[in-house]
């Protein structure tokens, strides 16, 4: 709410302040009207700002050109209509209130004091702003959830298999290929090691050397060296290498 009170005072100013200037430039400065036309605007925007979100939720804002062209037009006729509430305002209380004549009454300079543009840009302030953006809800565990799920396509022997994550002891690379150690055998997959682990849960798997990515499920014990590096035990029985380069990525585990 106060947001939004903001935004609208913020181009409710920015009106004035050009309204003020073209009067300057004609010699002919009338701070009343500006005035009116101040309030006027900053109320028909307010009461205006629930429609606004009304529209943002049935005309998708995207990139797609026939939605822009639509909230165009209704930010045009927006504007339109402030722009014609104030100028009926502005005629009816200097004529019977104040009793004068001015020549900001003039169609176009009233027209030009309350921009259009600017009223144009209010308009799609309001639009973005009140556009809600869906939050992903899903909290760290469910997306390793559905990282698990994922199965894996292998082929073995001209049969086609479909491997769960959690099947995976570890993965290292060979030639141009990865080869995909589980408790079933080993699966060659032509694909580098680098866009496996992306496509894998980052959580369960690990980077230990940059040949081999290996599933922490089945991590036993790390010895280290003096340099760094060290040796990985797997449950399994199998046995490592693993660089200091990510070392960290085991002490995280």
């Amino acid at each position: 709410m106060a947001k939004r009170i903001s935004l609208i005072s913020i181009f409710v100013l920015l009106n004035m302040g050009i309204g003020r200037m073209f009067q300057e430039s004609l010699g002919m400065s009338c701070f009343s009207e500006l005035s009116i036309l101040a309030i006027t605007s900053f109320f028909f925007w307010n009461v205006s700002a629930k429609q606004i979100k009304v529209w943002a939720g049935k005309w998708a804002v995207d990139t797609k050109g026939k939605n822009i062209f639509i909230q165009g037009g209704i930010g045009l006729s927006a504007s339109a209509i402030n722009i014609l509430i104030g100028q009926v305002l502005v005629i009816f209380l200097m004529t019977t209130i104040y009793n004068c004549t001015s020549p900001s009454f003039n169609m176009l300079n009233a027209s030009l004091t309350n921009n259009v543009a600017v009223n144009l840009l209010c308009y799609f302030s309001l639009l973005f702003y009140s556009v809600e953006v869906k939050k992903d809800d899903k909290t760290p565990e469910d997306i390793e959830k559905i990282q698990e799920k994922k199965r894996v396509s292998v082929s073995k022997k001209g049969s086609q298999f479909l491997l769960a994550p959690q099947e995976i002891v570890y993965v290292e690379t060979s030639n141009n290929c990865i080869v995909l150690h589980t408790q079933k055998g080993r699966f060659v997959k032509y694909q580098s090691l680098r866009s496996f682990s992306q496509s894998v849960c980052p959580n369960t798997f690990k980077r230990i050397h940059r040949s081999y990515l290996v599933n922490s499920e089945f991590i036993d014990h790390i010895q280290k060296n003096t340099s760094g590096d060290g040796m990985l035990r797997l449950k399994t029985g199998d046995d490592l290498k693993f660089s200091r380069t990510y070392l960290q990525e085991l002490i995280n585990i």
